[in-house]
């Protein structure tokens, strides 16, 4: 059977020599071609796969390592986590003692009032004829300088800290000054006066953040969102959000706010300085405002519960970008005075409103009752004619005692009271007056004469507890 199939094979080898002969070898680059083609197909399929697995390798111990991560993390955290709470909430926590506010930084602006007198006699005075300087309008009951304009510039002081304040506004019981800072940027210093509004009042507004929303339709948001533990420190970091034009961004402000009231010069000063605070990171639809600060100096005409008070209000901002100088021309001349109205409108309300025992103003009074009008009492409770006498004279000069009759009994205010006679004779005066009345069959009327004033003796504070004094002497 093999010797019959080898013929036949042979045959079969010599037929497919031939055909390659004839149709492979005219055929040989085509073919190179292909498997050419093949093999680079081949290869290229193997390489994707290779990385494929490396990379499924590769993340698979990726996932293992950063398991490995997590776990020793948590670990490291499970063992120090007292001391990695306390470092986060560090970070979120506001130094009080490196940015509270002191008083030796802004000690010069307590006499603001007294650079003001110097700044009026160099700027807004005429040295020829001594009398006032036109200088955007006139105001009416002023008698103003009529000499050449090249004689006034000629004796026109020469430039020194006072000059540096241009006079920029005038209007009746306001006068504004301004000074460029820096190329497009000034810092205003304005000059009002209140005949009929108390200066305790007043600062009550400034400070009462509830009811600036009310009035102030330019504060988009205002609230207070950190206050310094130190006892007497009146400082606080407040968050504004100012309305602007349609075309602007509404600017904000971080501010720490601080207050100080100086007895023996009689004034209030009210400190504003931006800063960075955890709690407030900038936000996108408004201009963080980063460069501002504020200065206002209250000063009462007679006392910080009498109607008469004046202010000093040096301020700068940086709003972040250059404002052409015909819009803050405007914004100065009409915004500015329209303020100041609504401001003056707005202490007047408030005087009515706690005259009116409203809650919440008088909730804020209370709460706000020590700033630096009123110290708690040195001893106990006791009988002191001294202080009843003190409490007799004053008793109609307190604000306070103008609400209800419970209201004066566990909020008193207590003010600073000239002298007074000694406490025997005062006494002796009092219990005289009280036989006279009873003895004429009328009503018992208090009487208590005091002594005339003496300018040279020492101010006294007398104790809040004083204002029971009456109540208790009658009851």
């Amino acid at each position: 059977m093999a010797l019959k199939l080898l013929p036949n094979s042979a045959l079969a080898l010599r037929k497919f020599n031939k055909y390659l002969r004839k149709n492979v070898k005219d055929q040989s680059a085509s073919i190179l071609r292909l498997w050419t083609t093949q093999c680079e197909f081949v290869f290229a399929q193997q390489l994707r796969r290779s990385q494929q697995i490396f990379a499924h390798y590769a993340k698979i111990w990726e996932e293992r390592a950063l398991r490995e991560l997590l776990r020793r993390f948590r670990g490291q955290v499970q063992r120090h986590a007292k001391g990695f709470m306390l470092s986060s909430a560090a970070l979120l926590t506001f130094d009080w003692e490196r940015e509270r506010i002191e008083l030796e930084s802004v000690q010069e602006h307590m006499d603001d009032f007294q650079f003001l007198e110097r700044l009026q006699l160099e700027t807004i005075y005429c040295k020829r004829c001594e009398k006032r300087k036109l200088i955007d309008g006139r105001v009416e009951g002023i008698t103003y300088c009529c000499c050449p304009k090249n004689v006034t510039e000629m004796l026109s002081a020469e430039p020194n800290v006072y000059t540096a304040w241009e006079p920029y506004i005038e209007q009746k019981r306001m006068i504004t000054w301004r000074q460029e800072i820096k190329p497009g940027l000034f810092a205003y210093k304005v000059y009002v006066e209140y005949p009929d509004v108390t200066a305790e009042d007043f600062l009550h507004v400034q400070i009462d953040v509830e009811y600036r929303k009310k009035w102030d339709n330019t504060a988009v948001n205002l609230e207070v969102i950190d206050e310094d533990s130190a006892k007497g420190s009146n400082s606080h970091i407040i968050y504004w959000e100012a309305l602007w034009p349609k075309l602007f961004a509404n600017r904000d402000y971080v501010y720490n706010r601080r207050f100080f009231v100086d007895r023996s010069r009689r004034v209030i000063m009210i400190v504003n300085k931006s800063v960075e605070h955890p709690k407030c990171p900038a936000k996108p639809h408004t201009q963080r405002v980063h460069e501002y600060w504020s200065y206002m100096v209250i000063k009462p005409t007679t006392a910080f519960n009498k109607p008469g008070v004046s202010f000093v209000l040096t301020y700068f901002d940086n709003p972040g970008l250059s404002i052409p100088k015909y819009i803050t021309t405007w914004v100065a001349k009409k915004q500015m005075p329209d303020f100041l109205r609504q401001l003056h409108q707005a202490t007047v309300n408030y005087a009515k409103a706690k005259r009116q025992n409203e809650t919440r103003i008088i909730e804020f009074w209370d709460k706000h009752k020590d700033p630096g009008f009123e110290y708690p009492p040195d001893t106990l409770l006791g009988y002191s004619t001294e202080d009843f006498n003190e409490a007799q004279k004053q008793e109609e000069e307190s604000s306070l005692q103008q609400v209800t009759r419970n209201y004066a009994e566990t909020n008193p205010t207590s003010r600073t009271l000239p002298p007074s006679a000694t406490a025997k004779s005062n006494v002796e005066l009092v219990l005289q007056n009280d036989k006279n009345s009873i003895a004429s069959g009328g009503t018992t009327v208090e009487t208590c004469e005091s002594p005339p004033e003496d300018s040279t003796a020492p101010v006294k504070h007398s104790s809040w507890w004083s204002y029971l004094y009456s109540y208790i002497y009658f009851v």
